[in-house]
């Protein structure tokens, strides 16, 4: 059900990120502003820090970390959506913002070169993110702190089956999510000591969700997913919380739509 290997779970993540960079880099943009600044606060990103925002997508978050920190470096391993990123800080006029091509899983930069590492929706599309948080570690001094943004599973392992199942549907490129004792086993083998965590809820409906991974109502895969997401919503057994809402009524010939909520958690370390 996903890649067999780290080679083709990259070439993946470039083919959607490349398929549905504007679509997806529109909404992370504008949707995503709170979260960018709650992750900072968490953090407390402060001028004299030097950051940086691994697989950063449209700049996500560096877009906003910009405005608090000394320089940050947003980096991504997909050429179209880091094009976004670009534009986007030039539109912004973000002096303190660069971007760069590269690979999370090996950071270029020095051990002990910068302040800050931050990432959002990322770990899940990466084959080992461990290895990750590990390199977050690396490149921070003692003491330099550590903040990630990405989805939250519960511990049960059928829940996490089914969910699993409509990620991938929706996006080959997912790997896995985690669950809290996976953050917290990785962030603890990193040698980051978690001084923060909030989980928080993002509502949405199914049909934005999809649209946003690229797929139209007329798709097979938007059609398989959503089966299971109905077929979920009796004991919640993928964990979206999905349901119809009570006063919308469907046009002719359409389904009603599914309303579902995105867990995510925020976890603001320190490096021991």
């Amino acid at each position: 059900m996903c890649a067999a290997n780290d080679k083709e779970l990259k070439a993946l993540v470039r083919e959607q990120f490349t398929r549905t960079a504007q679509v997806f880099g529109d909404y992370a943009v504008a949707h995503r502003v709170t979260a960018a600044e709650r992750l900072a606060r968490m953090v407390s990103a402060g001028p004299h820090d030097r950051a940086v925002d691994l697989a950063c997508g449209p700049g996500t978050l560096a877009l906003r970390f910009a405005r608090h920190v000394r320089w940050i470096c947003a980096l991504d391993l997909t050429p179209a959506i880091l094009a976004l990123a670009r534009n986007n800080a030039k539109k912004e006029a973000l002096s303190n913002l660069f971007c760069a091509l590269g690979d999370a899983q090996a950071l270029p930069f020095g051990d002990g070169s910068l302040d800050i590492a931050v990432t959002s929706y990322s770990l899940h599309h990466i084959s080992d993110p461990a290895k990750v948080v590990n390199e977050m570690a690396r490149v921070i001094k003692p003491e330099g702190r550590v903040g990630v943004l990405d989805i939250v599973v519960p511990e049960d392992p059928k829940i996490r089956e089914l969910n699993h199942r409509v990620e991938y549907i929706r996006d080959h490129s997912h790997s896995r999510s985690l669950a809290r004792s996976d953050f917290d086993r990785i962030f603890s083998a990193a040698g980051l000591r978690i001084v923060a965590t909030e989980v928080h809820g993002h509502p949405r409906t199914f049909d934005h969700w999809m649209h946003v991974a690229g797929w139209r109502k007329s798709d097979r895969e938007y059609a398989e997913a959503r089966e299971l997401m109905e077929s979920s919503m009796t004991d919640d057994g993928a964990d979206f919380h999905p349901r119809f809402e009570p006063a919308d009524v469907a046009k002719p010939g359409e389904k009603p739509e599914i309303y579902m909520i995105n867990t995510g958690i925020y976890i603001a370390a320190e490096k021991i």
